[in-house]
Formats: C-alpha cells, structure tokens, sequence
C-alpha cells in the first residue's frame, strides 16, 4: 500500500513555482522496486481507464510523452501526480503543472501539483493514490463517481461566473485580489486603497437601497410613483385575499413572495383557482407576505446598470423542453442535458436541468408529470424563473434596447439607489419606445448575476466586470508597496529598520515579523507573525499604505509566500540553519526556498543581494526586477561588475555608506552615525542597515528620508527589542540578542570582547525543531564566545524536558568547554540565577526564545538602578 505521510496546500509562491500547488509526500514501499514497466498489463489498464493520459506531455514536452515515461518505466510517485492533474481537468479545471522529486530517503517521493480550488486538489490527491492502486492491483476504480465528488467540491468552493471575472478584471489592471472567506467574499487591493466585494454587491453599494430592493412592493411602489410602468398586483396574507387579488386583476397572474431570490416560491402564469391555491402556499412557504400581481406577456428581459449607466441587457428563457408527441418529459430533459455546452454548474456555457420540487410543482400545476408526452411542438416549462444556474438560456440584446427603455433603467437604478442593479422586465419588443414596447418593470436586484452577459447562450459576450473596476477604481488603482525580507539571521531589525524609516518619512505601515503585528507603529498582535498568516493580517488592514513583511523559511515550505508580488524583496542571506528539516537538506536546498522572495518581485521592483555571502550570490539569477547589491567590502569584484553593467550598490567606504551608481558615490551617513552598529562596530548590523538602505533606495524616497530613518533607528528594547539590546548595570553589563544558530554566534565572537574586557557569562537554549547534530554544532559554536554558560530549555519544541540543552552541552564539551563551567537549570529560576553570578566588569548575555517574560525581568532590575 502507498501511504500519504503529508498532504497540504502551498497557497502562495513556494520552492517549486510561483502558482499555488498540492503538496504530498507519498511513501511508495513495494512500489520501489515495481516501475510501470514491471508492473503486467498496467500501462494498458490505466490508459484505458484514463485514455486522456495520451494528451499529457511529460518532460518529452508533447502529446504522448507521458505515454512514452510510462513503457518505458517510471515509478509511482510521477505517475499519481499525473493522475491527480488529470482528474482535476476532467472535473472542468484544466491545469498542467506537475513535479515529482525523489528524496534520500528510499522510497518516499515529493509530489507537486497546480490545483485551482484547494478542496479539489487535495481529494484528488488521495483519489489518484487509489486509482493507482486499483489499477496495480487489477481491481475496478469508479471514476466517474470520482470525478462527480471532485465537481460538487468545485461548485461548493469555487468562485462564481460574477465574482470571478471582476476578480480576472482587477487582475488584469495589477490589482491584488484576497478571497476573504468561502463564499465570494473579495477584497481588491491593499490597504487604504482597498475596496471589496461580495458577488456584484461592492463597499460602495448602499444597505438602505439592498434592503429596499428587497421588498419587492417597495420597490413597484417607489418605481410606479416616478412613472415607471409596472405590473399591477397585491400583497396579501391569506388565501381568501390572494382570490379576491387575482378576480380583481382579471387575467393570468405571477404569485411570489415579497422577500426573496432566484425565483423560490414563485409560481409564473396561474389561470385558475386550483393553481393559485397552490402557488399561494408555495409563496407563502418562503414568506408571509406574498405578491400577486398580473403576469406580463412578452419576453423576459434583464437590464444591467453599473454606475448609473446601462451596461447591457440580455432576454432570458426559463429551463423548458419542446414535446415531439413521442417522448415523455423525463427524456426530453435526458435529452436537452446531453447537449455539450450543458455541465454540471458553473463548468460549461449552460446548466444542465436538474428535476427538483419546483420542476415538479410546476407540472403539477399544468396537470402533468415527468411521464407524459408533450404534443409536437409544445413548450413545457420547468423552472419558474429563467436563472441560468437552473438550466435557463440567454439570447445578448444589448444593441436592440431603445434609449428611451436604457434611460429607464438608468433611471430605476438612480430610484433605488443602487451602484450595480439588475432590472427584471417583461417586454413585447424591447427595441420600441417604452410606451409601445409594453414593457413593464417586475423587480430590480442587488445583486445581479453577470453569467447571462458573460457567456450568453446566443450573441457577443460583454465584459461587464470592466464598468464595475472602472467604478470601484475611478482614477486607476494606486499600489500599496510590498516590502519583503528574508534571510537567515537579520530578518527582523532589517524589517523593523525599514518600517521605522517609512513611518519617519510620513507613511503609515503595516508590519508582519517575528515579534508581532504593527501597524503604524503599533504592535496589535504579539507572537511571531512571519509567515503567511502575519502577511495576510497586514494586507487586509485598511488604514496603510506600506506593507513590510519578515518572511520565514517556515512559512514558504509550509503554505507558501503570503502574498503573490512583491515591490521589494531583500535577501540578506543564506546559513545552514533548518538543514535537515521540511525536506531541506543542503544549503542549496535552503536557497531555493528563500530566493521566492525576489523570485516574486514585480518587473518594476527591486531585488536586493547580498553580495557577501556566496549562497545569496548563487540564486542571483533567480531575482526579477531591478537588482541592487549590497556589500561591506567597496573591493567586491562583484560590485564592480554589477555598476559597470548599469546597476547600483550600496557599500562602505572610508567608513561612509555610499550609494554607488554611475561610477558616483553618494554618502549617505558614516557608519558610527547608525545606532543599530554601536558605533560602529557591529558588522552584522551594518549588512542589515546597508540592505535597508537599499530596499528604501530602491522604493523611491530621497537621501535625506532615508538618512532620517536609519539614523533614528536604536538597539533599543522599544524599538527593536531582543536584537542587540545592551544595559548599563553599572557594574556590569547585559546584551539581550536573540542569538539561535550557528551564524549568529559566529557573528557576536568578534563583537562581544569589544563591548566588555570581563567575563563573559551567558544564558543560552537550543532549540528543539533542529536536528540534534544541529544542536550540537551550535553548542560547538557558543564555546569560543564564553567564560561560563548556563542552559535552560526555553524552546523544547516537543522533545524530552532538558534534552536540548544536553545536546547543547555536549556540544560544548566536544569543543573543549570545561565541563565544570556550564549548568543546566530551569527555566522559571534561569534569569535570577544568571544575575546572581554577576560580577563587576561582567557581560552578561541572555540569548531569548520568548522574549517578553525574560525583558520584563530584566527591565524591572534595570529600573531599580536608574
């Protein structure tokens, strides 16, 4: 059997592509050994299964090519990703894209897939596992009913035809668009430039002319009284007086609740007594209020107004067979369903006919059933409204309509109040005057379906979602920039640099990073937000107009990038930190996780690298954009290449930051003005305040912003808490630095004799996610910086309680740390006891996990003394 050991979406941008993606990791067991080629009769068995296979192009690139892998051997994993595409396109969502990577682990398989509504990917996932099974195994596999599962999912999860195209118009002009829950739901945009909807109803559409329209009296009555003419009609609340309404009226008439939708309850042309008995209690079943009112001959048209302005109109028929004398009605529906434009909801042009308790009322009140046989020519319907989503047709009449029913329209539309409305009418000839056209208004909607305009059944499609993006967007949208960095070690000072800086210049920002949410300087949310989540909190807040986000390795393996472009992304760089972990196992690996981030840069952005580290250097290639390069040696061949090429570099020299473009240097500050560096002397904190400098650059603000936002910045525990925060204890010093890898402990060896010639006396953690021979060259690594170190398990992250910090201590004595000089003590009492080995002249260093426990209890002895 094949076992799926993981199984989840990658939402955004990832490792393997910039579109989301299924991502499983198969254990293939016997299947190891048994390629398809070794397996009797199973190409032909799963081709004649499938016979669309033949069409997929494999890494042979055309139709065949998978055919082709499968002869000549290739092993599950491959195979079940090809499958998993497969039955997606035959649900009605075609797609393409698929990797399987073998792993060092025998027998265990990455597989990646596209996927277009999440719920459909990950079912077909485990649906191709089995039908490869199956297949295998000689036994039957239903796929049709495999395929049925698959399309109810993509008609419960998918967007409809209305959302979905404003949603491909807003796309298409570069607006972001953010599904804010399962229905249609959308936000466009970002920030204070932001605007949403739900279906066609936007944040502009008034609540007082949706609840207006949706008392259909209401409506006829506001509509009648402004000379629109209108179908003449009741509202009763009892049988005796839906009689007495329909004798008054004197002719057919249309029963339907006063409140309600998509034609529930409604009941079209009653002749008699019986049949409106009937359709009273239908109505009434909905809503106790209900309308009767004279039914209009002509055809049934839909005038669509957007912005005050007639945008087209449609004319549409009700789901209905046409009788042959011969058939019953059962089998011209069988019949009309079988048409190819006809799918399952929203897959193809039309619907097709579902019989349901409406159909079968409605026959019911013609004195018919799904048995008879309709008389040549005869037009039974069996829908009482003409929705396409129940099987009705469309006919474009957009150019026919007179102007005087267009200025009509536009006129309803102004009554009520409503940005984007559909109005329901019933019309001889739509093309005539008003007056002669005997046109007559029957509802107007506040939510209109674009589907009958879309993808009319007969005439020219008409791309409406356009007039509604020009009315959200008048003046064109206005980007809210991206910020995104990544790297190992310096993510977060380098985000919180950055924010500082563009708050300094005037701007509001919104900011995800490991210590919590801010916006506009405010945290909201504490807790480490650098992954996914965090991103989309910040770009669904409304009041910014700048997004800065700390991305971490994390968050792209495990859901993918949170959002899908990006103005700026910085890489800072590229340490052996998570090796070993997610399926990342060499540096290699890690870098191509983490270059997604300028990856995704828009082509007029900015990628910005570090030009120091060799593994940063190694995915150059992959950044788009414009690329600036940043580097702390003015001598890097690799700066010199990149300005003579045109580019720009931000460097030091002659202890001056310089903006080198051009084969001019521009000064921007010295290095002992930034207060992140100590003056000077912190290396690591210089890169990050080079990086900023030059994602600030490369956004667009002057010399004098930039210099005012890195210069303002401080290693303060207000401003950057747990990066660098030293305290004066007057006897003693204490730096708080959340220092957790082998790099960052390299980078504070030469740092720490500089802030104190004493003793330096440290609380340090491992931490638990890392592998134990990561833990233990980290212990290796803290050995060189320290005279005494104390171990608390602050971050065991579901391992065994002081396991880590043994692995940490078994670094140390392999690296020859005397044994006698480190402890191991818990973690309530660890601060306390690190104070109480304070001697004069010491440094002490607390390397936190959480920081906010630890900082309060060094800021109440630090207040005791100031």
């Amino acid at each position: 059997m094949i076992q799926i050991s993981a199984l989840k979406a990658l939402r955004g941008p990832n490792r393997h592509t910039r579109h989301p993606v299924i991502f499983m990791v198969l254990e293939i067991h016997e299947f190891e050994m048994l390629p398809s080629d070794q397996i009797p009769g199973f190409v032909e068995r799963l081709l004649n299964l499938m016979p669309s296979l033949n069409e997929h192009g494999c890494s042979i690139g055309e139709p065949g090519g998978f055919v082709q892998r499968l002869k000549q051997g290739t092993w599950a994993g491959h195979i079940i990703e090809h499958i998993a595409i497969e039955l997606q396109c035959l649900a009605g969502m075609e797609l393409g894209y698929g990797k399987t990577l073998d792993t060092d682990v025998l027998g265990s398989y990455l597989v990646v897939f596209r996927y277009l509504v999440e719920s459909v990917g990950l079912k077909a996932a485990q649906q191709a596992v089995a039908l490869f099974e199956a297949v295998a195994a000689e036994k039957n596999f239903d796929l049709a009913q495999a395929i049925s599962e698959l399309k109810v999912l993509r008609e419960d999860n998918m967007l409809g035809p209305t959302t979905w195209s404003i949603v491909e118009e807003a796309q298409s002009r570069g607006i972001p668009c953010i599904r804010l829950n399962q229905s249609s739901h959308i936000q466009l945009g970002y920030g204070v430039y932001q605007k949403r909807i739900q279906a066609s109803i936007t944040s502009q559409t008034s609540a007082i002319a949706v609840e207006t329209a949706d008392g259909k009296t209401e409506v006829k009555r506001y509509l009648e009284n402004a000379g629109i003419p209108v179908p003449k009609g009741q509202v009763v609340t009892t049988e005796a007086e839906a009689l007495d309404a329909f004798e008054q009226i004197g002719t057919a008439v249309v029963v339907k609740p006063d409140v309600g939708n998509h034609g529930n309850g409604s009941t079209i042309n009653v002749t008699n007594l019986e049949q409106l008995k009937k359709a009273f209690q239908e109505a009434q079943a909905y809503y106790s209020d209900v309308i009767v009112e004279e039914y209009v001959q002509g055809g049934d048209y839909r005038l669509l107004v957007i912005d005050g302005k007639f945008v087209a109109a449609a004319t549409r028929e009700p789901a209905h067979v046409v009788g042959n004398g011969k058939v019953s009605i059962q089998a011209l529906i069988q019949t009309v369903n079988a048409d190819p434009r006809r799918g399952f909801g929203h897959e193809k042009v039309l619907t097709q006919i579902e019989i349901d308790p409406m159909t079968e009322r409605l026959l019911a009140l013609k004195g018919l059933t799904l048995a008879d046989c309709p008389a040549e020519g005869e037009k039974v319907y069996l829908k009482a409204t003409a929705n396409l989503s129940q099987g009705g047709t469309a006919t474009d009449v957009t150019d026919a309509v007179n102007p005087e029913i267009r200025l009509m329209a536009e006129r309803a539309a102004q009554i009520i109040g409503l940005d984007c409305v559909g109005i329901d009418a019933l019309a001889l000839d739509i093309s005539l005057p008003l007056r002669q056209s005997g046109l007559k208004v029957v509802e107007v909607n506040a939510a209109p379906g674009f589907r009958m305009h879309l993808e009319p059944t007969y005439g020219p499609s008409r791309n409406v979602a356009q007039p509604l993006v020009d009315m959200l967007f008048p003046l064109g949208y206005k980007q809210v920039p991206v910020i995104a960095i990544t790297g190992t070690n310096g993510k977060t000072t380098t985000a919180k640099l950055i924010t500082h800086s563009l708050k300094y210049a005037g701007k509001k920002v919104g900011l995800a990073c490991t210590t919590g949410i801010a916006i506009d300087g405010n945290f909201v949310l504490s807790g480490d937000y650098s992954g996914p989540e965090g991103a989309g909190i910040v770009v669904r807040e409304p009041s910014i107009d700048h997004i800065v986000l700390e991305v971490a390795r994390g968050g792209i393996v495990r859901r993918g990038l949170g959002v899908d472009e990006v103005d700026v992304g910085v890489l800072l760089n590229i340490g052996s930190d998570h090796l070993g972990t997610d399926w990342i196992e060499t540096q290699a690996d890690l870098a191509l996780v983490k270059s997604t981030v300028i990856e995704v840069v828009k082509k007029t952005g900015t990628s910005v690298i570090n030009a120091d580290d060799p593994a940063t250097l190694a995915v150059m290639d992959r950044a788009r954009g414009t690329r600036i390069l940043f580097s702390l040696d003015p001598q890097n061949s690799q700066l010199e290449t990149h300005v003579q090429a045109g580019g720009t570099v931000i460097t030091v020299e002659q202890r001056s930051v310089v903006i080198r473009r051009h084969g001019r240097d521009i000064p921007v500050c010295t290095l002992e003005e930034i207060p992140i560096t100590l003056g000077g002397i912190i290396d690591f904190n210089i890169a990050n305040a080079l990086a900023a400098i030059a994602a600030l650059h490369g956004l667009g603000l002057s010399l004098e912003q930039i210099r005012n936002g890195v210069l303002t910045f401080y290693p303060s525990p207000n401003q950057n808490p747990g990066r660098m925060n030293l305290f004066d204890f007057q006897n003693y010093k204490v730096l708080v630095d959340y220092c957790h890898n082998i790099e960052s402990a390299e980078a504070l060896a030469s740092l720490l004799p500089r802030l104190s010639q004493g003793r330096k006396v440290a609380l340090c953690h491992g931490t638990g996610s890392r592998t134990n021979q990561q833990i233990i060259a980290y212990g290796q690594a803290l050995a060189a910086l320290y005279d005494e170190i104390v171990l608390a398990d602050f971050a065991p992250r579901d391992r065994a309680p002081d396991e880590t910090p043994q692995l940490v201590r078994q670094g140390l004595i392999q690296a020859g740390f005397p044994e006698h000089k480190i402890e191991i003590v818990p973690v309530s009492s660890a601060v306390d006891y690190l104070f109480s080995k304070a001697e004069k002249g010491d440094l002490l260093v607390i390397n936190p996990d959480k920081l906010e426990p630890i900082m309060g209890q060094i800021m109440a002895r630090y207040r005791q003394i100031v």
